[in-house]
């Protein structure tokens, strides 16, 4: 009967340090894996939680501006300097943004409903432009 060399043997003991090799490497890539997955889902968490209370104050800031810097250009007024404009247009780009996704029913960005992101959407244009005429009148 024919028998496999020592090497080829099951039991030998490279196998053995290589099958051991194998399964530590195995385990710390699981690690690894496993530690990404948890940052992967924290920081997702922390994303989804400065959106949450951060996007109606950047919406509302953005409705501000988008009103009260050309409000401040025709009154001849300070409108922020060289950064004006680009202020401006960032505004503009946000406002027009939250705009846009009312108007094509989108779901909200944050865990409401969709009538009260619009509503809220809304109030805060209706703000700025109080708080616009507000700042002219000053």
């Amino acid at each position: 009967m024919l028998r496999p060399a020592e090497g080829l043997l099951g039991s030998s003991r490279a196998a053995r340090r290589a099958s051991l090799r194998a399964e530590r490497v195995k385990s710390l890539v699981q690690v690894f894996r496993a530690l990404a997955a948890l940052v992967t889902v924290v920081f997702v968490a922390l994303f989804e939680l400065v959106l949450l209370w951060g996007l109606p104050f950047v919406y509302m800031a953005a409705a501000y501006l988008a009103l009260d810097l050309p409000a401040r250009w025709i009154a001849h007024r300070d409108a922020g300097g060289n950064w004006g404009l680009l202020v401006f247009l960032c505004s503009l780009t946000v406002g027009l943004v939250g705009v846009a996704r009312a108007v094509q029913n989108s779901a909200p960005i944050v865990p409401v409903r969709p009538q009260f992101a619009k509503a809220m959407l809304a109030i805060s244009w209706v703000a700025a432009l109080l708080m616009t005429i507000g700042d002219l009148v000053y």
